[in-house]
């Protein structure tokens, strides 16, 4: 049960998909077992190098791959030779096999997941993934950029073909998309679509939150939601401004005015919260910052705060929020606690 496991996390991490708390127990099974590590080792090179060479011979690619890495097939020591416990280089092969299977799976179901009621070609779609606490900027083939937040991660063609330009989000971005009348340009979100020709916009759809919102800086956005049933939904129109916010329990949209610019101050390094309930606010910290928060009473987390805050540290932060409503914190290398 415990390699079960074991395999199951290292096959999660290797493939992008392990959940914080995954990555915490693999990184606890590591500490605590060297073999578990020299295994977890030869498991991600065995991995990279499947990627790289498919061969009929996989025991000859295996023995290539033990070699690359130092480590010797192994062999009978002398009686009068220290005990020293080597894995099988059957078991190696065995679980490394298995992880490549179970991440091939794994990514046949992301690329069809990422296919899904698409009408462009998808083939060979780049996958950019950023971690917590990491933000990126990637510029698209046909010139549009795309400011990429933390805990996000957005799939696009190297090139754009056809009569659309189409890429897969989930997580919050801001596209400054280059005009094309004649291609529109598409994003898939796990709960809607959203389409345009040339603007400017920011996308916060994060696939475990129950709310999609969309506000626009430039040009006009037209965005569909994903209803349950698959019924066909209403298209909303944005302007400058404007955001429109889709809850996923209900399927209830609503649109409002809002400031294009707040709401990409993250692109600039900036947080900025109006009257914002704290585990909203824990949820931000956690992205940017890459701890995670947690509360020690649940009535903190219904505390409403507002700052503005660019390029400030975490204790920073927290010490002005606490100006504002009385808690108390603590941090570490791995988590923010809040108290009262």
């Amino acid at each position: 049960m415990r390699d079960n496991r074991f395999l199951l996390l290292v096959t999660r991490k290797l493939s992008g998909e392990a959940s914080q708390c995954e990555l915490q127990e693999l990184a606890d099974l590591l500490k605590t077992d060297t073999s578990l590590r020299e295994e977890f080792e030869i498991m991600s090179r065995y991995w990279q190098q499947e990627n790289q060479e498919q061969t009929a011979n996989t025991e000859a690619a295996l023995q290539r791959t033990l070699s690359q890495l130092g480590i010797e097939p192994e062999v009978q020591t002398e009686a009068t030779e220290p005990a020293v416990k080597r894995i099988p280089a059957w078991k190696i092969f065995t679980r490394a096999a298995a992880a490549v299977i179970l991440l091939g799976a794994l990514s046949v179901g992301i690329y069809a997941l990422v296919n899904n009621g698409s009408s462009g070609d998808n083939k060979n779609l780049v996958q950019k993934t950023n971690a917590k606490g990491v933000k990126s900027t990637i510029a698209l083939a046909d010139g549009s950029k795309v400011w990429l937040n933390a805990d996000s991660k957005l799939q696009y063609p190297s090139s754009f073909t056809g009569n659309t330009r189409e890429v897969y989000l989930n997580g919050e971005a801001f596209f400054d998309i280059e005009k094309n009348p004649s291609k529109p340009f598409i994003i898939h979100l796990a709960n809607g679509t959203i389409r345009v020709l040339g603007t400017s916009f920011n996308i916060k759809a994060y696939d475990n939150e129950p709310v999609v919102e969309t506000s626009v800086a430039t040009g006009k956005v037209a965005f569909i939601p994903r209803l349950k049933n698959n019924d066909p939904a209403d298209t909303i129109f944005l302007t400058p401004n404007n955001k429109v916010i889709y809850q996923l329990k209900t399927e209830k949209t609503t649109t409002a005015a809002t400031s294009s610019e707040e709401d990409r101050a993250w692109t600039e390094g900036k947080l900025i919260f109006r009257s914002m309930l704290f585990e909203e606010i824990g949820i931000e910290l956690e992205r940017n910052f890459g701890k995670k928060v947690v509360f020690e009473d649940s009535d903190i987390k219904t505390y409403r705060l507002t700052g503005s805050f660019q390029n400030n540290t975490l204790s920073e932060i927290l010490y002005y929020l606490s100006k504002t409503k009385s808690f108390s914190y603590s941090v570490t290398d791995e988590q923010i606690v809040i108290s009262r």
